[in-house]
């Protein structure tokens, strides 16, 4: 029969300092002053694999660390795992994809809508608050939206023009043409705006007047400039209250302005007129 010599092990002589009699210490009576050290440690393997660990300084200490990665975060959120959940993901981030940009698409094209109508509409979101890694194909989208819009918008002008009639000139009308002018059963094509300057001969902040809206009406050649004698017009009106300027939109009055002197300062300059007659007419 063959033997085996097995290492023995002494185990009196392998006890701890602190095994008295036999009977060894529990934890609960060990001291809280004194230090337990042992030469043993215990290691967990990392199932993730092995990771690393970024540099930390005094600007990135207790700071979030999805800036510092530079790691832009997704739109959508994660349900699965594994090969067929990362696929599912993708798919699922393409699908919101298209969707968004479906979205956008449609909102380009009711403000398209708003503007060529003449409505106007407020940004939908700051273009400082991008990223540069969000910049994408849609710069490209944009760019061809603003080429449609100034496009359309050309054509509006063009057309508008066209149907607007052109004066060049002030004319001198009699109280039976101011009738037929701002008669609401004449409609011309267009809208069209009118000054009609009620004045006198013998005053002179009139004759001042009537002189820069000829050299207005030859600028602002589709906009229609009327003078007629306030006394045939009015025989109320007093001398004092002179020059009096009535604004017409569409042959409806919109505006009288019996301070003109005032408005103006007593400046009837080029530049002082042009700048009330624009403020009357919302040029």
């Amino acid at each position: 029969m063959e033997t085996f010599n097995l290492p023995q092990e002494n185990v009196l002589q392998n006890r701890n300092s602190d095994e008295l009699g036999g009977r060894v210490d529990s934890d609960s009576e060990l001291s809280d002053d004194e230090n337990v050290t042992t030469d043993r440690g215990r290691f967990v393997s990392d199932p993730t694999g092995s990771w690393r660990q970024f540099p930390v300084d005094k600007e990135t200490w207790g700071t979030s660390t999805r800036n510092f990665c530079r790691a832009q975060s997704r739109d959508f959120t994660s349900t699965h795992t594994g090969p067929k959940g990362v696929l599912s993901d993708h798919k699922a981030k393409k699908q919101y994809e298209m969707e968004e940009r479906w979205r956008k698409e449609e909102e380009r094209t009711k403000v398209l809508h708003r503007i060529i109508k003449g409505a106007t509409v407020t940004s939908l979101e700051d273009s400082t608050a991008h990223s540069e890694d969000e910049w994408d194909d849609s710069d490209l989208e944009n760019s061809a939206f603003l080429v449609q819009y100034t496009q359309l918008r050309v054509k509006e002008m063009q057309d508008a023009a066209r149907h607007c009639k052109i004066y060049g000139a002030v004319e001198y009308i009699t109280p039976e043409q101011f009738l037929t002018l701002t008669s609401d059963t004449i409609k011309s094509p267009g809208s069209r705006s009118m000054l009609v300057h009620l004045y006198h001969s013998d005053n002179n902040a009139c004759c001042l007047l009537n002189t820069q809206l000829e050299v207005l009406a030859r600028k602002l050649v589709h906009v229609k400039f009327a003078a007629m004698m306030a006394t045939e017009a009015d025989t109320s009106i007093a001398m004092a209250d002179l020059p009096v300027m009535l604004v017409f939109h569409n042959q409806q009055q919109q505006e009288a302005i019996v301070d003109v002197t005032r408005r103006l300062n007593g400046e009837f300059t080029l530049e002082r007129v042009e700048a009330f007659v624009n403020e009357m007419l919302r040029l």
